[in-house]
């Protein structure tokens, strides 16, 4: 081996080994202040965000000469401002927002190493917003009209996004930092002991003798790891890799392929009981209780997936997808003796959340639960190595999100510092002009606009307090226009043109990225139009007797599979496009339970439109017969 290799290996050998020491402090870190109580929160997000911003920049280093020695010095100051941060919290209160001349320089690089380190993993779109957002609160004051804002200079800009709750180490980064790790922890770990697998073959053994077997199960294995995953994309590239192949093996389309997967891992942010972290979010934001915000989001979820498990079995039915011969699938009863001790973590996870105690406490019980069942049922997956990858996924799972917490902390305090959220949703309430499903409409494509790029966590709290406010002075109550702005920011996870969900899916399909988006809106049909639907009727979101939530759900499952007929074409034969379009507005009577009019017309337009093509396929049969 000649010199440069050597120094090459070297070189490595050191970076290798900060990033084992950074990723078992980053692990450690969440884990001692779940079990033992979590710092305050400035402290708690400034430790977080110095140990994933290193391991970002050691794992995403600059290509050029001496690109290394400046990383570390990056990492360095960096380091250091996050604890000059810590220490002088407590002296600002004090000071009443008079700040150092040095310490506007530490405020100004704070802010462009944010900048920077967020751009090597998560790309230049949200750097780039963010950069907006800055602009307008330097440059604000030039403009006219609602928009117009007092002088702001860089000296009252930075320091406040560097020291204040609304700023870099704010609420958004700190969702990260309190929830959003400690899951990606928990989905890495119980992926390492060999449940993942588990999940998978379950989801098989149950679906496999369907059309679409392979697709059913990775719908279903993408909802239970997706909801505990922070991130829609996130979980694409953890399960979607093994699942899509599957998919286009037995005959699914690249396209499709990569859509299914898409739209399973996004719809796991809004499936309870975690919600992807965000209904401990909203329970603190709303002051509604989290039993209350997981049970009101199940129907809605379970129609979700409802739409997109039919959609996938009538796909398979129109293109002639044969099912997984008997033979090759597992017995279902036997896997589940395998390994039924994997769904204990699972179970201890709700458990806990519904006796009370805090997401962390219950994602650290669910954690030791999870390493316990682990040691039992698989023991030779338990081994350092295969902790070491563990917590290495967990890294590289949370280090996009927090990178786009952090800069959401940016646009969050440009907004109250500037003022914008109020006339975001004074524009809102003025074009709404008292007109709910006009206010609603505003809302989505605000929702779909701004939740661009960002984990759905970070997009739901820039939402919460732009969007939310204007649904709700429209006479929306509290609960239905929260779940509202999450289920669009969320499903701007799968909506062009930055479709992150979608994109990755399609890298692993090797499909065309706009014909898999274009499949994945049509899967994911029921999640624009359910939204809608709970905010002027509440019993799909379980408010009312049991008698209206009965109907609901009922005449809801039957819209879901109206509309899955409609979106994909096919129910038995093969539907016209006329017919296709005018199912498309009976499925939404059949959502509208209220008045239970709409849903009688609903079934019955949809049962003649259906009738009548069975009808003209037949005729068309014997003539050709004839």
């Amino acid at each position: 081996m000649n010199q440069q290799n050597i120094s090459d290996a070297k070189r490595h050998n050191w970076v290798d080994i900060s990033i084992v020491v950074i990723i078992a402090a980053l692990a450690s870190f969440h884990l001692y202040t779940a079990s033992v109580g979590i710092l305050p929160s400035y402290a708690q997000a400034s430790v977080h965000w110095a140990l994933v911003s290193a391991y970002i920049l050691l794992t995403k280093p600059l290509k050029f000469k001496f690109g290394r020695l400046i990383d570390l010095a990056i990492i360095a100051v960096n380091v250091y401002l996050t604890y000059y941060q810590m220490v002088i919290q407590e002296d600002m209160i004090f000071r009443a927002g008079i700040y150092y001349k040095y310490e506007i320089v530490f405020s100004i690089i704070a802010l462009l190493i944010a900048l920077e380190v967020s751009r090597r993993v998560i790309g230049f779109i949200l750097p780039v917003i963010s950069i907006l957002f800055l602009s307008y609160a330097l440059l604000g004051s030039h403009l006219t009209g609602l928009f117009k804002t007092v002088s702001f200079s860089i000296s009252r800009i930075a320091p406040y996004l560097y020291t204040s709750t609304d700023g870099l180490f704010g609420q958004t980064l700190l969702v990260s930092a309190q929830f959003i790790f400690l899951f990606v922890l928990f989905g890495t770990i119980l992926d390492m002991t060999g449940a993942g697998s588990f999940f998978v073959d379950m989801s098989f053994s149950l679906t496999g003798r369907a059309r679409g077997g392979p697709a059913q199960a990775a719908i279903y294995s993408s909802m239970l790891m997706g909801t505990i995953n922070g991130s829609g994309a996130a979980n694409v590239v953890t399960t979607g890799t093994f699942t899509i192949p599957l998919m286009k093996k037995v005959g699914f389309k690249p396209s499709m392929s990569g859509a299914i997967e898409a739209v399973a891992s996004s719809g796991g942010q809004i499936m309870p009981p975690v919600m992807g972290a965000v209904a401990f979010l909203m329970s603190e934001i709303t002051g509604i209780e989290y039993a209350t915000i997981a049970m009101a989001s199940l129907i809605p979820a379970v129609l979700y997936y409802l739409t997109l498990s039919t959609g996938v079995y009538l796909t398979a039915r129109r293109d002639h997808i044969p099912a997984i011969p008997k033979e090759e699938l597992a017995d279902f009863f036997k896997t589940l003796k395998s390994g039924w001790l994997y769904f204990l973590p699972l179970v201890m996870l709700v458990a806990l959340l519904f006796k009370g105690y805090s997401p962390q406490r219950s994602a650290f019980g669910a954690i030791v639960a999870t390493l316990v069942v682990g040691f039992i049922v698989n023991r030779a997956n338990m081994t350092l190595s295969n902790f070491v990858t563990a917590l290495k996924k967990a890294a590289n799972g949370i280090a996009p999100i927090a990178a786009a917490c952090i800069l959401a902390g940016i646009i969050m305090g440009v907004i109250n510092l500037t003022g914008l959220g109020l006339k975001i949703s004074g524009i809102i309430e003025g074009i709404a002009a008292g007109r709910l499903l006009v206010a609603l409409i505003l809302a989505m494509l605000t929702s779909l606009l701004l939740g661009m790029g960002l984990p759905t966590s970070a997009a739901y709290m820039i939402l919460a307090v732009l969007v939310a406010p204007a649904v709700i002075k429209m006479g929306a109550s509290t609960l239905s226009a929260h779940l509202f702005i999450l289920y669009f920011g969320a499903l701007s996870t799968i909506t062009p043109p930055v479709a992150l969900s979608t994109f990755a899916a399609a890298g692993i399909a090797e499909a065309n990225i706009w014909k898999t988006g274009i499949d994945a809106l049509k899967l994911a049909a029921t999640g624009f139009i359910i939204p809608f639907v709970f905010v002027f009727n509440e019993e799909l979101l379980l408010v009312g007797s049991g008698v209206q939530i009965t109907i609901a759900f009922v005449t809801a499952m039957i819209g879901c599979l109206v509309l899955a007929s409609s979106l994909i074409g096919w129910f038995g034969t093969k539907l016209s496009i006329v017919s296709r379009l005018l199912l498309l507005p009976c499925a939404i009577m059949l959502f509208m339970a209220n008045p239970p009019i709409l849903s009688v017309v609903g079934l019955v337009l949809s049962s003649v439109i259906i009738g009548g093509e069975f009808t003209i396929r037949k005729r068309m049969s014997t003539a050709n017969a004839a």
